[in-house]
């Protein structure tokens, strides 16, 4: 993947988002929607919301640098909302559409 930008800082940026958005996406390999939703017996929050934040604050920074698009969930997440007991949260695999959605746009975002 190349990248272009007139910096030399926000170049080394822009090789780590690159290199966090393929992580993110493997981190939820072979993850199951029930899994995803499991407290394991404690008020940590589970993995769909952690997955849900992260996809949030993509869409909010690419939001701040004038993209006007909001995730599917962000409703769930607007203004910093933590997690909220007893709600099911949307699936992984919605939240990775919303992920491979806004990833491109905000990269080109920052990389201008």
């Amino acid at each position: 993947m190349e990248i272009t930008t007139t910096s030399n800082r926000m170049f080394s940026l822009l090789v780590l988002y690159d290199m966090q958005t393929l992580y993110f996406e493997r981190a939820l390999e072979k993850i199951s929607d029930e899994d995803a939703h499991k407290r394991l017996d404690t008020k940590a929050n589970h993995i769909a919301w952690l997955t849900g934040s992260l996809v949030q604050q993509r869409y909010e920074i690419a939001n701040l640098l004038g993209y006007s698009e909001k995730q599917k969930a962000s409703e769930l997440f607007q203004d910093g909302k933590g997690i909220q007991d007893g709600l099911k949260y949307p699936s992984l695999s919605q939240f990775r559409d919303d992920w491979k959605k806004i990833s491109p746009v905000l990269k080109d975002l920052l990389s201008r």
